[in-house]
């Protein structure tokens, strides 16, 4: 049996930390790079193109044999942009040149080259690394919609109307082609935070306690060097530090303790998972994968584990 392990007191002194800083706060997905990286507040289609979006936020990254090779980064209206970022630019991209562009029946009418075009950089090659993955969720998606004759804002407001809107929205999503494969519900958890906290306020959340955590790799190398999440397995430990391939049970445990490492956290601080996640996700830019991590400008450098040379688990699912 692989020892992957909870640590507790790492657990209790990242509860205290996050307990008693003032910017763990939510994110709104929007003051940052507003009307670039995400829709302008109000824009037409903003709803849309968020339910579409969250869908393929997964495997923005290559790998070069069985080891992570590097993460994705392309060029897009001017800027390099890293797979999360350069996804949602796009998907702003085409909304702001139609409205209408997410829309079930929208997507269900575009060819394959026309929907590859949606992501096509300034070299004007689509970067996506899973581009087939993306594709065969686009025509679910778009199916499940158009069989149910609903849109995406139908969807919400059946959500909004129910006695726990989180918990509605959530149920609805565990049947959505891009939605469904995920029994951990990443991608639905983090469109739910996007509607609650954008200006607009799409959602309006009163069964906070329906929240989940938000696993990605970017939480799961947090978790390791941090020490959250402790790998006392000698074989496991050596493929992270090595960066290799992983079997579906070795990803499963270290993302199963993640969640639950994260679970926590909100339990014993009382926060929402949007601001648990936002602080784990601007960590990623002080404990990078390409570079060494600047330990000194981490707010959490005191209680850190500093397993520097962890890595998240390598392993393609369009989870995540």
């Amino acid at each position: 049996m692989l020892n992957v392990a909870l640590d507790e007191a790492q657990i209790d002194a990242f509860a205290e930390h996050l307990k008693n800083s003032a910017d763990v706060q939510p994110f709104d997905f929007c003051t940052r790079s507003e009307g670039f990286i995400y829709p302008e507040r109000n824009r037409p289609g903003a709803l849309e193109t968020f339910f579409f979006a969250c869908a393929h936020q997964f495997g923005f990254w290559t790998l070069a044999g069985d080891r992570w090779d590097k993460p994705m980064v392309a060029r897009l209206d001017g800027r390099d942009l890293k797979g999360s970022d350069f996804l949602f630019r796009a998907c702003t991209r085409a909304c702001q040149a139609d409205p209408e562009a997410f829309l079930p029946a929208a997507l269900a009418a575009r060819g394959n080259g026309q929907l590859s075009d949606l992501f096509r950089d300034d070299a004007g090659a689509n970067p996506l690394p899973m581009w087939p993955e993306h594709l065969a969720l686009i025509r679910g998606y778009a199916e499940w919609f158009r069989a149910r004759g609903e849109t995406p804002a139908d969807v919400l407001r059946r959500a909004q109307a129910a006695p726990k809107p989180l918990y509605a929205l959530l149920e609805i999503h565990a049947e959505i082609p891009g939605y469904a494969e995920d029994p951990l519900q990443k991608k639905a958890m983090l469109l739910a935070i996007v509607l609650e906290n954008r200006p607009e306020r799409f959602l309006r959340v009163t069964d906070p306690e329906s929240a989940v955590p938000i696993i990605d790799y970017h939480l799961q190398r947090s978790a390791l060097r941090t020490g959250l999440v402790r790998i006392d397995d000698p074989a496991l430990r050596k493929k992270l530090v090595a960066r290799e391939w992983l079997s579906w049970t070795e990803e499963e445990l270290i993302r199963a303790a993640t969640y639950d490492a994260v679970g926590r956290l909100m339990a014993r601080t009382g926060l929402s998972a949007a601001a648990v996640d936002w602080f784990f996700f601007q960590n990623r830019t002080r404990c990078p994968e390409t570079t060494e991590p600047d330990c000194p400008s981490c707010p959490v450098q005191a209680i850190c584990a500093r397993e520097t040379k962890l890595f998240q688990p390598v392993f393609r699912t369009t989870a995540y």
